[in-house]
């Protein structure tokens, strides 16, 4: 998982970069989310499905 996160982080920031320089919103937008799924979705999926398999 932690290889994962640093390809998603990796990609925040070139997005971001590539975003930033071609004045494109969208681009530094889809980095932001990029970076939020890598550190905030990736954890919220494994616990939902954790505490489905409990089950």
């Amino acid at each position: 998982m932690g290889t994962f996160q640093l390809i998603l982080f990796i990609i925040f920031a070139v997005l971001t970069i590539v975003g930033y320089r071609k004045n494109n919103r969208n681009l530094m937008l889809l980095g932001a989310i990029v970076v939020a799924f890598a550190f905030i979705g990736l954890d919220f999926m494994m616990g939902v499905d954790h505490s489905l398999s409990a089950y």
